[in-house]
């Protein structure tokens, strides 16, 4: 290999490595927190929680390394062109040839690495990571359903249990619904306790002291009781046919080979399902030569652009990222819904790149040496006139002080924002392509609307933007900062009297007054944006987004303990139809049974009309009473109708009301406390990993952005998965909700303190 070309080819290995690491960590970050609950919750094995984390590592690295390749590109031969090498390149006789022979060879072997892990490694890797994730899920009721919630496992059986036990896999107080969701519920099965049972691919709900309640539904008055001490219920049979392990038929052909892929586009008697097989099989080789494309469109655009820096090419690395994926998932679409054919639509985001490339490289300016800069003119000095003596600068006053500190401020301010946008849009721009991704078929296959589309990607950025800002601020800080020390301008700042702490500080105040701005965000912003983006989910799912009547679920669990049913409802009246009311004692055995034909709310309490009531003792019927009226209390048509919201959609007072309301009720409530404090601890963060960042930006500035990218790589990862095996062991109770969710910060603040105070200033 030539000299020349063994040093373009150093020149992308740096920038490619970061890259890629950076993209992948990127995916990972909502891959840790869920390895994080099976890991904790769900008392997987750490073969197991690696096994999985292994097995998602494929489907990441397909995506990150034309990516990290692009980004190297840009970076590598951007610098080049920066420092005027390739003008001296040129200088010497070097034509264009020999700066894209190793480029492309560098992308012909990674593209044969990526189709390599294509079309040989992802196909198995898919298929064992489906069924691994479903088997581990399914030993785990927290999978299944929630405590206090109700849930189809199948259809026509809902579950619904008081509380689990710490391992997650046995819970009390159980309600099993027989029939479907909106039926009146005729036959009902209490228990006091159950556990799952995985058979081969079968999983099994054994029930222990369950009580099996039958109602005529033509006779009311007719009403059996049988009672059982062990009870057995097939939940779930095959993985893949079952909520438990559902995948879709285009999740299926995304884990078959080539030759499968093949068979199937000819041979299936669908022909939505060989078109997805077509798409697929187009695929395997389009994204591989995206390593071809972006190197034709990058050699050109890093000279073209070398006078931006790495800042300017990391944006427009950006820009072709994005341009290139929305090519090709709309495509995806297309071809899927058969608007385009499935070979133009996988190949057009290639054919594309390559035709900027080519119009990039045709330019001739682009290849053209810059005009050379006229020397600057001396100001003549008249004969005779003898030089200015030199006198010694006269100390700042305070005020010129302050003007000089101003001016620092906003001038470390400035790198560090520069930093930070970087930062903030590659993740997200690569958060949305990758989800975009993922939901490409859910898409193609129910036709949500573009307000639908649009509307939930407007709230995933503001989520994701949450969930990635410590982080974000972390490698700002560490490369706005780096930067100085990379240029030698903090020893300038010291030789003035500017210490390394005060030069430091605006961007800690900075955090320190995003940290206050974040919590206001995810205090007023942040549960509107979830339940917005929950709203806009279930319409590209396919869900409903609306039940019937009052309320968006049939069944309802009463602040008081009771379980409400409700076949229909009028909202506008207050009205419930088909009503079903059970009532519990503190142990969780069914006391009473109310059921009418309709229930209106009266202003203190819910009149039912035409129903019967059943008292039960030791869970024997011991009284019958038809009633054509009868008042029973109960919540009001607007607690009835709002459906119980995730932490995350729910304010600060909200789930410390909540809180205590459970708490007051002798349930378990470690998640939702930790959840409580986590909505104040992880605003905190910001500061302090700025405050981490600091020593480090100027030990390892002087190597460069890249290596305070990699350091903060390093940080992001220790912190994360810090953050969430340490709030994961506050939710099943195994430490205290405050110190899980504040353990981080505790953490990580102490070493920033200790670093901060070592560095030399």
């Amino acid at each position: 290999m030539r000299l020349i070309s063994r040093a373009l080819l150093l020149e992308l290995v740096g920038p490619f490595f970061l890259g890629f690491a950076a993209y992948t960590f990127i995916l990972l970050i909502r891959t840790i927190l869920f390895l994080a609950d099976f890991a904790v919750r769900r008392s997987a094995s750490f073969v197991d929680v690696a096994k999985l984390a292994v097995l998602s590592l494929p489907w990441m690295v397909v995506l990150t390394i034309p990516m990290a390749f692009l980004l190297a590109v840009l970076v590598g031969l951007g610098r080049l062109g920066a420092d005027s090498e390739l003008i001296a390149l040129r200088s010497c006789g070097v034509g264009s040839a020999s700066l894209y022979r190793p480029v492309l060879g560098a992308a012909a072997v990674l593209s044969l690495g990526v189709l390599f892990l294509y079309n040989v490694v992802l196909p198995p890797a898919n298929t064992l990571l489906e069924r691994s994730m479903a088997r581990l899920a399914a030993t785990s009721i927290v999978n299944v359903v929630a405590p206090r919630t109700f849930r189809e496992p199948r259809p026509g059986v809902t579950l619904f249990f008081d509380r689990t036990a710490p391992d997650g896999r046995s819970f009390e107080g159980i309600f099993l619904i027989l029939g479907e969701a909106a039926e009146a519920p005729n036959r009902v099965i209490v228990a006091r306790r159950g556990t799952l049972a995985l058979e081969g691919d079968q999983l099994w709900l054994d029930l222990f002291e369950s009580t099996v309640h039958e109602v005529d539904p033509e006779d009311s008055s007719r009403y059996r009781i049988s009672r059982n001490e062990s009870q057995r219920l097939l939940l779930a049979g095959e993985f893949g046919g079952t909520p438990l392990g559902r995948v879709s038929a285009e999740r299926g052909i995304r884990s078959q080979a080539l030759r499968q892929l093949w068979r199937t586009a000819h041979e299936a008697p669908n022909v939505g399902t060989r078109r997805t097989a077509l798409v697929e099989l187009n695929k395997k080789f389009a994204i591989p030569f995206a390593c071809f494309a972006f190197a034709l469109v990058g050699v050109p655009l890093a000279d073209s652009f070398r006078r931006g820096g790495r800042g300017a090419s990391f944006a427009l690395s950006l820009g072709i990222i994005v341009v290139y994926y929305v090519f090709l998932t709309t495509g995806e679409t297309w071809a899927q819904q058969g608007k385009v054919s499935p070979g133009l639509a996988m190949w057009a985001a290639n054919l594309f790149l390559l035709a900027i490339g080519a119009l990039a490289a045709l330019r001739p300016r682009s290849w053209r040496a810059p005009i050379p800069r006229r020397p600057a003119r001396e100001i003549p000095r008249e004969k005779g006139a003898a030089a200015a003596p030199t006198a010694s600068r006269p100390s700042p006053s305070p005020r010129a002080a302050l003007r000089i500190a101003s001016a620092c401020d906003r001038y470390v301010l400035a790198r560090f924002f520069s930093a930070l946008l970087l930062v903030f849009a590659s993740a997200l721009v690569l958060a949305v392509v990758v989800d975009y991704a993922d939901k490409v078929d859910e898409i193609a296959k129910n036709h949500p609307s573009s307000q639908a589309i649009l509307g939930y990607y407007r709230y995933f950025l503001f989520s994701i933007g949450m969930q990635i800002a410590p982080f974000a601020v972390l490698l700002a800080t560490l490369i706005g900062l780096g930067v100085l020390s990379k240029n030698n301008e903090d020893t300038a700042f010291r030789a003035s009297g500017v210490s390394l702490q005060r030069l430091s500080a605006p961007v800690l105040l900075v955090a320190a007054a995003g940290a206050l701005a974040a919590f206001a965000l995810s205090e007023y912003l942040l549960p509107f944006a979830e339940q917005r983006q929950t709203h806009y989910k279930n319409q590209i799912y396919g869900h409903e987004t609306g039940g019937k009547g009052v309320g968006s679920q049939n069944w309802y669990l009463a602040s008081n303990g009771e379980i409400w049913h409700r076949e229909e409802g009028n909202a506008s009246q207050n009205t419930l139809y088909s009503v079903s009311v059970f009532q519990f004692d503190s142990g969780f055995h069914l006391v009473r049974r109310t059921a009418a034909r309709e229930a209106s709310w009266a202003g203190q309490s819910w009149l039912l009309r035409q129903g019967w009531s059943r008292d039960f003792g030791d869970e024997e019927p011991v009284g019958f009473r038809p009633f054509l009226e009868q008042h029973v209390a109960g919540d009001p048509p607007q607690a009835v109708s709002a459906v119980r919201r995730r932490p995350e959609e729910m304010r600060f007072r909200e789930l410390e009301h909540l809180t205590q309301r459970l708490r007051a009720g002798g349930y378990p409530t470690g998640s939702l406390e930790t959840a409580l404090q986590t909505k104040v601890a992880q605003p905190a963060m910001l500061p302090i990993m700025a405050l981490l960042a600091a020593p480090f930006a100027f030990r390892v500035g002087r190597r460069g952005a890249l290596a305070g990218i990699g350091l903060g790589l390093i940080l992001g990862i220790l912190a994360l998965i810090a953050a969430a095996f340490l709030t994961k062991l506050g939710d099943v109770g195994a430490l205290p909700p405050a110190l899980a969710a504040w353990s981080p910060n505790v953490l990580f603040g102490l070493a920033a303190l200790y670093f901060l105070l070592r560095m030399r200033t």
